[in-house]
């Protein structure tokens, strides 16, 4: 994993090109567990440079957050942004995201995903 700037005491991702959702996985992985083994509490990844990701499913988003929750070992809270289409109208995954014990959310506005990160509040579940 490259270096992840933190700015403001936010780690900030923003992975670009062509990728698969597996490959998609791993990157956010790498970068949780980069976070978690250096103190960064809060990561912010922007997945709007990759290109050729399929929209998940219901099965994708549980299998992507059960990873991502075990990475990060309740040490990281980690927003994503992505384009709207992405996003489950209900945040399937940021749901069960919180019953794994991983606090995220996601957004299509990197500065929306800023503003709930630095909030310190859970996921914002009543809109998508």
């Amino acid at each position: 994993m490259k270096h992840i700037p933190v700015v403001d005491g936010i780690g900030q991702f923003r992975p670009e090109g062509r990728s698969s959702l597996a490959e998609v996985v791993d990157i956010v992985n790498d970068a949780i567990a980069y976070c978690r083994d250096r103190g960064i509490e809060k990561l912010l990844i922007d997945g709007r440079g990759l290109v050729g990701v399929p929209i998940p499913s219901l099965v994708d988003r549980f299998l992507m957050v059960e990873e991502w929750a075990q990475r990060a070992q309740s040490m990281v809270t980690v927003v994503l942004v992505v384009h709207p289409e992405y996003i489950h109208p209900e945040k399937f995954g940021v749901r069960v995201a919180l019953d794994f014990g991983l606090t995220c959310d996601v957004y299509s506005s990197e500065a929306d995903a800023l503003k709930w990160l630095s909030s310190g509040l859970g996921p914002n579940l009543t809109t998508a």
